[in-house]
């Protein structure tokens, strides 16, 4: 019975398995940007403590949330041929499972390649990954941040 038990729970004990983030970069054919953050919310309310320490960790508190929109801008940078697009909260949604931040840009013209830096996180949780997608039409391509690196897309 005990050897049952340990087998039971074994994928339980692996099924969060680290910290990560997903965020989608989308450019616009009218140049407008958008940049979608998710989060675990079990992997978002315990940082909320290093994030914004003068309001209660709980993703239900304002302060809470407005040091997180801050904190996100502040870690998180796109550039479209090299230079920095503006963001600004467009929305955020708390669920029980789930927290999402969106923010909007715009970019001039068509840009032929676009520069992504994403360490949201990393500060608080040293292996955390960012994965973030750039869309462009049809165009997507998937990157995986580990560290404070920027990586560039080449868009068509």
């Amino acid at each position: 019975m005990a050897a049952l038990a340990s087998v039971t729970l074994v994928p339980q004990a692996h099924a969060h398995r680290g910290h990560d983030a997903m965020s989608v970069v989308t450019l616009l054919p009218d140049g407008k940007v958008t940049v979608s953050h998710r989060f675990e919310a079990h992997d978002l309310e315990p940082a909320l403590a290093e994030i914004a320490p003068n309001a209660q960790t709980s993703l239900d508190d304002p302060d809470a949330i407005a040091e997180l929109k801050t904190y996100l801008l502040a870690h998180f940078s796109v550039s479209a041929d090299g230079i920095a697009v503006p963001l600004t909260v467009a929305s955020v949604e708390v669920g029980v499972r789930d927290v999402r931040v969106d923010y909007a840009g715009t970019v001039q013209g068509r840009p032929k390649a676009v520069a992504v830096k994403s360490t949201i996180l990393r500060d608080i949780y040293p292996r955390q990954v960012n994965q973030v997608s750039v869309r462009r039409g049809q165009y997507v391509q998937t990157l995986r941040f580990s560290g404070d690196e920027v990586k560039t897309v080449a868009l068509p």
